[in-house]
């Protein structure tokens, strides 16, 4: 009897510890609502990523002209490029109008794929040329505009049906440094507004 009397407790201290062994964590569930299976290897304790922005209404109009552009950068003979690194730059510009007063700069970001040979070019399309890539420049003709990176600031100029502005930017043909092959040199750039 005394034995029992004994027994009983220790047994019961047991049971509470194990049961409390199997609680359901503090930190909850998983927060990872998808599980890629087991395939996808071993999951582990990873963080958090966290996204802020907001959406606004600070914008001008790009006008048609601007919003779909075709340059032509010319015809350059293989052998140009034996003795030179760039073709002659061609200019264009891309314009804004009905800026709000609260808009005081606006700049651009082209984007687009990236040269493999120079990252600060953007690539012509597979299949045609290759050893060259597209390089922009600033008004100075000078200042290079890489893909990928805002180009510099322009004033807006009031007016009473809205601020306007006219940035305006060079284009060329540039080696990156490896074989020159022949063909088609086409390229494409999306390109987006950056307001101040």
């Amino acid at each position: 009897m005394n034995i029992r009397k004994r027994i009983l407790p220790v047994a019961l201290a047991g049971l509470m510890i194990s049961g409390s062994a199997f609680a359901t964590p503090t930190d909850g569930p998983s927060p990872i609502n998808t599980n890629p299976g087991t395939a996808a290897g071993t999951q582990g304790a990873g963080g958090e990523v966290k996204f802020t922005g907001e959406i606004t209404d600070v914008s001008c109009n790009v006008t048609t002209a601007s919003s779909k552009q075709s340059i032509d950068l010319g015809k350059w003979a293989k052998s140009y490029f034996e003795s030179r690194t760039e073709t002659t730059e061609t200019p264009f510009t891309i314009s804004v109008t009905d800026c709000p007063t609260s808009v005081k700069k606006v700049a651009v970001l082209f984007d687009g794929d990236k040269d493999s040979g120079d990252s600060t070019l953007l690539k012509v399309a597979s299949g045609g040329a290759s050893g060259v890539g597209v390089k922009l420049y600033e008004a100075d003709r000078q200042t290079q505009v890489a893909i990928g990176a805002v180009s510099k600031n322009v004033d807006v100029v009031a007016a009473s049906t809205g601020g306007h502005a006219d940035l305006k930017f060079y284009a060329d043909y540039k080696s990156d440094g490896a074989a020159i092959n022949v063909g088609a040199a086409n390229a494409v750039s999306n390109f987006v507004m950056v307001y101040n």
